[in-house]
């Protein structure tokens, strides 16, 4: 997987309007979209009225679809903190995963998010990869339980392992 000029090569691209200015990303933030199909959440996030968005999506076929170029600020954390930073959406790459909240990842999915995090890990100075929960708590569960934090820490440098 390739990363040009803030995009993934070779990924479906659909430009969401819920996006601010340039940023320089060090987390990624796993979500979980709440969706039982591929494209209720894409379209949701591409819906001006949302206010929300992501900078991916990855279905549960593993489906990738961009959203916003990886130096554009998506509004995907909402109230959120970590290591003293407030506003993680000022620092970080949002990926949702399609999941309802209670249900198993499967491999499709989770080998494209781990394919799409080593991508960023090569392009950007990440830090940790963290979930909504982590920068969120009280107020996020997802990714949730079910995701398999052990196939995702080690792809940075850092040693988080996740709480979720």
């Amino acid at each position: 997987m390739e990363i040009k000029e803030n995009k993934l090569v070779g990924v479906s691209y659909r430009e969401t309007p819920n996006k601010g200015g340039i940023i320089k990303p060090v987390y990624i933030i796993m979500h979980y979209d709440g969706a039982t199909n591929g494209t209720s959440a894409i379209d949701w996030m591409t819906d001006a009225q949302s206010k929300v968005s992501a900078h991916l999506h990855i279905s549960r076929d593993g489906v990738i679809t961009q959203l916003a170029p990886f130096n554009i600020k998506c509004w995907h954390a909402g109230v959120s903190n970590w290591a003293g930073q407030k506003d993680l959406n000022n620092y970080s790459i949002g990926i949702e995963l399609q999941n309802k909240g209670q249900e198993a990842y499967n491999e499709k999915q989770i080998d494209a998010a781990i394919a799409v995090c080593k991508a960023l890990c090569v392009t950007y100075p990440i830090r940790e990869i963290l979930g909504h929960s982590d920068v969120a708590p009280g107020r996020k569960e997802d990714p949730g339980m079910q995701f398999p934090w052990g196939k995702f820490k080690l792809l940075t440098k850092g040693t988080y392992n996740g709480i979720t």
